[in-house]
C-alpha cells in the first residue's frame, strides 16, 4: 500500500497532464466553404469490332448471336444470306431475298412415363413412390405391381439402409431406393432411381415462327413457314441448339443453318438530368455541397 502511493505522489505530474484540454493549431483565418463536385469517371467505349480469320464479313459484336448459313455447292460454312431467283425463272443476277427465320425457343429431354421418387415405409416393409408422367398422378407400390395405363410392370423395387462416415467421426444412415420396371409391350427393362430422372426419346424444341405462334418439333420433322420448308435436323439440349434445312421457291438452293435462343434484351436505365432513374430519384446527385 505505501509502495502505491509514493508511485502515485511521484507519478502526480504525469497524471495531470492527461486531464488538460488540447488546443488544436488554428491560423487564426475565418473558416471558407468550398464546393465538394464527385468526380466522374471518363466514359469507355468498345473497341471496334475486327473481322475473324474465317473473312471480311465474319463479324460478331459481343450480344449478337453467330447466324451462320451453310452452302451446300461448297460444302462450307458462309455468313452471306440465301439468293433467290426473280419469279419462276432464272436471273443472271441472284436477287437477295429477306427470309424472317424461326426462333429457338427452348429444348426439353422427354422424361420416361414412370419416375421413382422416394419411398415411404419402416425397413422391412418399405414402399416406393412413384410419379405417372402422362397424368401427374403419384401412387406407392412395390414389387409385382402392374402398371396398365402405361403398360408397364414394377419387377422389383428395393430399399436398403446403409452406414456413411463423414468428416469428425460421425457416421449417418442412408437409405437407397431403386427399382426395375418392364414395358410389357416391347420387354425391354429400366432402372429407376430417386436420385437421377429417367430420359425417354429425343430432345423436342419448341420454336416460334415468323407470325409469332409457337411449335414443338422433333428430328425429322418437316413444316412450312412463310413459304419457305424446314427439315429440322439435330436437336441439341445442352447447351440448347437446333440444325434446320431451308427449301423453297424462293431458294436457289437448300441452306443448312444452325439455330440457338436469342439472348435476353439488355435493361438499359433511363436517367434525366434531376438525377432520376426510371423515375426513381437518385439519392446520390452528381454534385453536393458541402456547407
Amino acid at each position: 500500500m505505501l509502495f502505491t502511493t509514493t508511485w502515485a505522489v511521484l507519478q502526480q505530474s504525469k497524471i495531470v497532464a492527461f486531464t488538460a484540454p488540447v488546443i488544436a493549431p488554428n491560423s487564426g483565418q475565418a473558416y471558407e466553404p468550398h464546393d465538394l463536385k464527385l468526380i466522374m469517371p471518363p466514359s469507355e467505349n468498345w473497341a471496334k469490332v475486327e473481322a475473324q480469320p474465317t473473312g471480311e464479313n465474319w463479324i460478331y459484336n459481343v450480344f449478337t448471336p453467330p447466324k451462320i448459313y451453310y452452302n451446300i455447292q461448297s460444302k462450307q460454312f458462309t455468313v452471306i444470306p440465301p439468293q433467290a431467283t426473280v419469279g419462276n425463272e432464272p436471273s443472271e443476277t441472284p436477287v437477295l431475298v429477306t427470309i424472317k427465320n424461326i426462333e429457338l425457343v427452348k429444348v426439353v429431354q422427354p422424361l420416361f412415363r414412370l419416375q421413382l421418387i422416394g419411398y415411404i415405409g419402416e425397413e422391412g416393409s418399405y414402399r416406393g413412390t412413384f410419379n405417372n408422367e402422362i397424368t401427374g398422378k403419384t401412387f406407392f407400390a412395390t414389387s409385382g405391381r402392374k402398371v396398365p395405363e402405361l403398360n408397364l410392370e414394377i419387377l422389383t423395387f428395393k430399399a436398403e439402409r446403409s452406414r456413411t462416415s463423414v468428416a469428425g467421426g460421425s457416421t449417418i444412415v442412408e437409405v437407397t431406393a431403386f427399382a426395375k420396371v418392364k414395358d410389357t409391350i416391347t420387354g425391354n427393362e429400366y432402372n429407376l432411381e430417386p436420385s437421377k430422372r429417367l430420359s425417354e426419346g429425343s430432345p423436342k424444341a419448341t420454336i416460334k415462327l415468323s407470325d409469332g405462334a409457337e411449335k414443338v418439333v422433333s428430328q425429322g420433322d418437316i413444316f412450312s413457314d412463310n413459304s419457305i420448308n424446314f427439315l429440322v435436323g439435330t436437336i441439341v439440349q445442352t447447351p440448347p441448339s437446333i440444325s434446320v434445312t431451308k427449301s423453297g421457291s424462293s431458294l436457289l438452293l437448300p441452306i443448312e443453318e444452325i439455330i440457338i435462343p436469342k439472348p435476353p434484351e439488355a435493361i438499359v436505365p433511363d436517367a434525366n438530368l434531376n438525377g432520376e432513374v426510371n423515375g426513381i430519384q437518385n439519392p446520390f446527385p452528381a454534385e453536393s455541397q458541402l456547407r
